[in-house]
């Protein structure tokens, strides 16, 4: 693919998360509006509203006749659309009521032509980390104003920790479990961190090993598949709902 246009696409994914996620940051730990979705435990607030719409904003300045996609508001087609962005505004919604710092915002972009992945960034505002890949490009991070390419987790580690997460259903939740009990005697430990981007951006730059999860949702993978990819990891996409995403499993 052409270079230039990888690095548009990058662009505008890095500057749309940053501006999302600066969102969320000025709203995390103020009052929110908080909503039932789909269930009591599924939320959506007003932040995710807000950083949806400042996502969307970016990308239509920048990219005015690409198709925008994402989470919480409803589908924008561009007129002769080439790329197709997923946006998770908000990937962690639960933890960020809760005044924990594992949430960020997900910005990825799909080429229509070829069905790709090519661009896509994580920003988790709290952390102070923006994970960020081009297709082709390696996969990087951004931690304290250090910029850091990333390649997962060393080949050689004895101790192997498994990130994962779990659904809302309790009939789900028993059968991941008993997958998990299947899983576990390949692992040490086990991270639930809440927010299925940061998860598979953890595999990427090696904090931990293996990223397995049921039922995600493309926005929740759209960018961070896409970066642990391109840190040299095997990725596993979702091809129907309810199939599972996994990164080196």
């Amino acid at each position: 693919m052409n270079p230039e246009y990888l690095d548009e696409l990058l662009n505008c994914a890095l500057q749309a998360a940053n501006a999302g996620a600066a969102e969320l940051a000025k709203r995390f730990g103020g009052p929110l509006d908080i909503q039932s979705k789909t269930s009591a435990e599924d939320k959506v607030t007003d932040a995710d509203l807000a950083s949806e719409k400042v996502v969307r904003g970016v990308i239509a300045e920048l990219r005015p006749n690409d198709t925008i996609s994402g989470e919480e508001l409803a589908e924008q087609v561009g007129d002769n659309a080439k790329v197709r962005w997923s946006i998770d505004p908000l990937d962690g919604t639960v933890n960020y009521t809760r005044g924990i710092p594992y949430f960020a915002t997900s910005v990825g972009a799909q080429d229509l032509a070829t069905g790709l992945w090519v661009a896509g960034a994580v920003v988790a505002p709290a952390l102070n980390t923006t994970y960020f890949a081009k297709r082709g490009g390696g996969a990087w991070v951004i931690r304290n104003g250090q910029t850091t390419q990333i390649f997962g987790p060393p080949a050689d580690r004895q101790t192997k920790i498994l990130a994962t997460g779990f659904s809302y259903s309790a009939v789900e939740r028993a059968a991941q479990f008993a997958k998990l009990d299947q899983m576990m005697p390949e692992f040490v430990d086990i991270r639930r961190m809440g927010s299925a981007a940061l998860d598979a951006c953890m595999v990427a730059d090696g904090t931990v090993d293996v990223y397995y999860e049921k039922h995600i949702k493309e926005h929740d993978w759209a960018a961070a598949l896409l970066i642990a990819e391109e840190a040299g990891q095997t990725v596993k996409r979702p091809e129907f709902v309810g199939d599972f995403g996994s990164v080196n499993l």
